[in-house]
């Protein structure tokens, strides 16, 4: 089992980490270095399956190296199953199952789905995603890219740019094979901002039929955000955690942070044009990374297609009913007594209870918001925990809360998502079995 140690802050108090930096000065590295290998853009024109073939070396490369001295770094993960779930991927039609269901649109043949992960996360983080819709449209492609300064080492997004990002996901946009008529793109948190962002730039693209966008990051949490561009320059991490994690950074750069501030200005100031694209949107009321309500000013204000639709797992805070809204937003409730869930965290959404690695029995434990050893000592091996997201830790009993890291209405969520990406297709179709 992982012992996730993540850093408190993330993009959620980056008012603490901004305000502690100044007049602070430059940190050590240590093991949090740059690789000297760092993941960058793909040059254009380059075939998606050697771009992919490519990186994983790299990631071996890299991981292999940081790590050959110590003993199961990534606990019961080997660095084969590290390399996995960092690496970008291309998974072309399951024949077996398009045949069986009879080809067609309905079942994907010609549609192209592009994956983009979020701020130090992975492709795995959008693994669970993809694998219900390919079991709903198994006649399609699913492309996952791996953004600029993620898979290799944190301190590698010390000097990578949002502008680095975009031209990833840009790539990954316009690498599909030329049969492919559909392209849907599907972004997690810092890649659903991406998305948005790259299909707001190519609005007369007739193959964009769809956005999905989980979690989505349009602005932070934090109000001192703002402060992070400057900031960088005097202090290097918003927050350092161990590097055990086989999915994701359990550090946070500071320039990763303010390029992330910096991405997501068309968002703030509503300057990002409208789009007649279909959108479907699931985000948490009560996250503590980025600002859920500017989620619905987007979908209310700039999402103009009649197919689009939002969830909005109602927690604790931020009651949509008091905030301007419109037509199609599904209000989920978030607490799930069966699974132990009193509400979504940003990073639950994407996950399955069942994931190996997140899920409700993963190996992989987010007890990151305990500074108290024996409070974290419990969240790691008590019994009576629960999950959630870090605006319940005050209320919570200490050592009890750990944050959610999968979703308890996945499989509603996937039905919802299967019915609008068929009806964004312009078909109808009734989710698989799960």
């Amino acid at each position: 089992m992982v012992k996730r140690q993540t850093i408190r802050t993330g993009i959620t108090s980056l008012a603490l980490g901004a305000v502690m930096a100044i007049g602070i000065g430059t940190q050590a590295f240590g093991q949090y270095a740059p690789s000297g290998n760092a993941v960058t853009s793909p040059a254009n024109g380059l075939a998606f399956d050697d771009y992919v073939t490519a990186t994983r070396k790299q990631l071996r490369d890299v991981i292999s190296a940081r790590f050959e001295a110590e003993a199961d770094p990534f606990g019961s993960f080997d660095i084969d199953q590290v390399v996995d779930m960092r690496s970008p991927y291309s998974l072309g039609a399951d024949e077996a199952a398009c045949l069986t269901a009879g080809r067609g649109l309905a079942h994907g043949e010609k549609v192209g789905f592009l994956a983009v992960h979020g701020l130090t996360d992975s492709p795995y983080w959008l693994s669970d995603v993809r694998d219900q819709l390919r079991r709903d449209f198994p006649c399609a492609t699913f492309n996952g890219v791996l953004l600029p300064g993620h898979g290799t080492a944190p301190g590698d997004l010390i000097d990578v740019s949002y502008q680095d990002w975009l031209d990833t996901v840009n790539y990954g946009m316009t690498a599909f094979d030329k049969d492919i008529e559909h392209i849907i793109a599907i972004g997690y948190s810092t890649g659903a901002t991406l998305i948005g962002r790259d299909i707001a730039a190519r609005s007369n693209d007739p193959r964009i039929s769809a956005m999905i966008m989980l979690s989505p990051g349009l602005a932070a949490k934090s109000d001192m955000a703002w402060l992070t561009p400057y900031v960088r320059y005097v202090k290097k991490w918003v927050g350092q955690g161990s590097e055990n994690d086989p999915g994701k950074y359990g550090s946070m750069a500071m320039n990763a942070a303010a390029e992330f501030h910096l991405l997501t200005a068309p968002y703030r100031d509503a300057s990002i044009p409208a789009s007649n694209v279909p959108v479907f949107v699931a985000i948490s009321s009560d996250d503590q990374t980025v600002n859920p309500l500017a989620a619905v000013d987007y979908f209310c204000n700039k999402v103009q297609s009649p197919i689009r639709q939002m969830i909005w797992y109602q927690g604790e805070i931020n009651t949509v009913d008091e905030h301007p809204q419109c037509d199609d937003i599904d209000i989920v409730k978030s607490a799930n007594d069966d699974m132990r869930t009193i509400n979504h965290a940003h990073t639950a959404i994407t996950m399955s209870p069942e994931n190996p690695v997140y899920g409700l029995d993963g190996a992989v434990l987010d007890c990151g918001h305990y500074d108290d050893p024996d409070e974290l000592a419990a969240c790691q091996s008590g019994t009576d925990t629960v999950y959630g997201e870090r605006n319940l830790l005050k209320s919570a009993t200490p050592g009890t809360l750990r944050r959610g890291t999968f979703n308890p209405d996945f499989n509603a969520m996937m039905d919802k998502m299967a019915i609008f990406v068929a009806a964004s297709l312009g078909v109808n179709k009734q989710p698989a079995a799960q």
